[in-house]
């Protein structure tokens, strides 16, 4: 075969979409064969992310230079995953050749420049993957340029052989050989090439690219949680002048499956770790941060494999609740963000509530909440009706925060599955016991239909007690009106805040001084227990353990129930109430 074969920019533009296509047409099977490195079935979504990135962002230039630097770039900034950064490294190494011709010969270097790229953007290589095909391409279409008469035969003959390479990975990896799988990547991959060299030889694709049998259901695999040894999955992608070998050295110790890709301009990380929050505080003084992402892959390790009943609760990161019951009941929770001099940070995920008052020293402007997307809104809920047949969705006041709102358009395309959105007209510690108490009811039996027909009542039953040194974040943030504040601030008063009827915050009463307070906060859940019993309660702050504490003690001596919590307050709350808050959240028995 010739190696002069010149590759034009539009037929190599045009093919590198139709590979893309052909990965998104089969996002299912990917999901489905996804067992390694942890078994979430969502290989082919991210896979699938990056595919449109390219096919909606990238645009033809006038070399194929030019175009290959704009696939690499959508491809970094659509990258999801493990595997779609990993798959972008490939692609951004198609820019990186000194080769000054466009022969096949010069595709071959891309290739190789490619899978260079790939392998330097894992810390850890394993073999048996995606990996492992980008090599064995990049070999075979050096190997086998002589062998053939034409070209097309040429390529067809890599083709299969490629396939052949892709059976392999079953035996590679134990995880793969164990439920006789091919690695979901790795098929990725070859589905990519396949739509390639089809769109060369303009052969429109079969309906099924690669006949792939899934001889079981993956949703009856039981990987032992223990193997989530870094529970969350958090990337970055950070404009920043570091090169990609100092962010690695730099990130290597928070966790596992590092991946760091790069562009012209950016960088993207991709880490398994327990601390995401330690990760986003490495990278600030780094450069711009531009977009945070973080999935709980222990929460959907649960959903998958673990549910021990068919419904679940979706509440947002402001219900405040310990990560011990959630982690032991059908509770998944949605990160509400917060924007702080241009970056999102996840509450509870991505920042504490000592990092955020520590960042907003030296903040150009006070944090604000950032709403989320009706995509990101969508994707849980999507995730979630494929395992549960009724989800139960509480949120926060909707007279504080748009979420609810968001929710109810959304579950408005779900009529396949029973979806109860429920405002709690609450927020922190007293939404955080209302979702409490809707999980002990799934746990005790209580079917769906009941709960739909209780859960009123339970909102009337439930309030929240608020000590505050101040009202001027509540005043800034909309939360308490501004003659409120005032008054406040011109009297020196520390407030009592809680939540009316309608989930609008209001100020209950107004001392001098903490201790006042207290014992203000003290009377009033003792006239609670006195004229209504005092179902269950609980106690968040922030950093002030110690009134806390004693707010515990106190309430215990005088009427017998112990706290079912006592914790901190979601960083959203936290920088509306300020440092030194301490809220008690009570549901009465009536």
């Amino acid at each position: 075969m010739k190696n002069d074969i010149i590759l034009e920019n539009k037929i190599m533009y045009q093919a590198l979409l139709h590979g893309a296509r052909s990965v998104i047409e089969q996002k299912h099977i990917l999901n489905e064969l996804n067992v390694f490195p942890v078994q979430d079935k969502d290989t082919g979504n991210n896979l699938s992310a990056l595919m449109q990135a390219i096919i909606q962002q990238a645009k033809i230039g006038q070399t194929i230079d030019e175009t290959l630097e704009s696939i690499a770039d959508a491809a970094l900034m659509g990258s999801r995953g493990n595997s779609g950064l990993i798959f972008s490294q490939f692609l951004y190494g198609f820019t990186k050749t000194y080769a000054d011709d466009h022969t096949y010969s010069d595709f071959i270097q891309r290739v190789e420049s490619g899978v260079k790229y790939a392998y330097g953007s894992v810390n850890n290589p394993v073999e048996g993957t995606m990996i492992t095909l980008m090599r064995k391409w990049g070999e075979l279409l050096k190997t086998e340029q002589f062998n053939h008469d034409s070209f097309e035969a040429y390529l067809l003959d890599v083709n299969a052989k490629l396939k052949i390479a892709l059976e392999t990975t079953k035996d590679e990896l134990e995880i793969l050989k164990k439920h006789n799988v091919v690695d979901a990547g790795a098929l990725g991959f070859t589905l990519f090439v396949e739509g390639f060299v089809e769109s060369l030889f303009n052969k429109l694709p079969n309906t099924q690219i690669i006949d792939v049998e899934v001889k079981h259901d993956l949703e009856q695999i039981h990987v032992h949680d223990e193997a989530i040894n870094y529970r969350y999955c958090t990337e970055v992608l950070l404009q920043t002048n570091i090169t990609k070998q100092e962010l690695t050295n730099k990130l290597s110790t928070y966790g596992d499956s590092l991946v760091v890709g790069e562009s012209t301009r950016l960088k993207r990380v991709h880490i398994h770790t327990n601390n995401p929050e330690t990760i986003i505080d490495t990278m600030r003084p780094l450069g711009q941060i531009l977009e945070t992402k973080v999935d709980d892959m222990k929460k959907q390790y649960q959903a998958i494999n673990e549910k021990q009943y068919d419904t679940c609760i979706l509440t947002d990161s402001i219900a405040d609740l310990p990560k011990s019951f959630i982690d032991s009941n059908p509770i998944h929770v949605f990160p509400i963000g917060l924007n702080l001099d241009d970056v999102v940070y996840f509450d509870k995920l991505t920042i504490t509530n000592k990092q955020l008052f520590e960042y907003i020293k030296h903040a150009s402007q006070y944090p604000s909440s950032f709403t989320p997307s009706i995509k990101a809104i969508n994707a849980q809920i999507s995730f979630l009706s494929k395992h549960y047949k009724h989800i139960i969705i509480a949120t926060v006041s909707a007279k504080m925060s748009g979420i609810h709102n968001l929710y109810s358009k959304v579950i408005e395309t779900y009529k396949q599955i029973d979806i109860l959105l429920i405002d709690t007209k609450q927020n922190s510690v007293s939404e955080g016991l209302i979702i409490h108490e809707l999980s002990t009811w799934i746990t005790l039996g209580k079917t769906f239909t009941e709960i739909k027909l209780a859960y009123a009542a339970l909102l009337k039953r439930t309030q929240i007690l608020v000590h505050v040194d101040t009202l001027d974040n509540m005043v800034r943030s909309g939360r308490i009106k501004k003659s409120l504040g005032f008054a406040g601030k011109l009297l020196h008063l520390k407030p009592v805040v809680s939540i009316d009827t309608s989930g609008e915050g209001i100020v209950l009463s107004k001392s001098i001084g903490q201790n006042n307070n207290f014992k203000k906060i003290l009377k009033m859940v003792q006239q609670t227990h006195k004229h209504y019993g005092i179902h269950k309660y609980a106690i968040v702050h922030v950093s002030n353990l110690k009134l806390a504490e004693k707010l515990k003690t106190e309430i215990i001596k005088s009427t017998g129930v112990a706290p079912e919590y006592v914790g901190e307050l979601s960083s959203i709350i936290a920088m509306n109430s300020g440092i030194g808050s301490v809220a008690v959240g009570i549901i009465r028995k009536d």
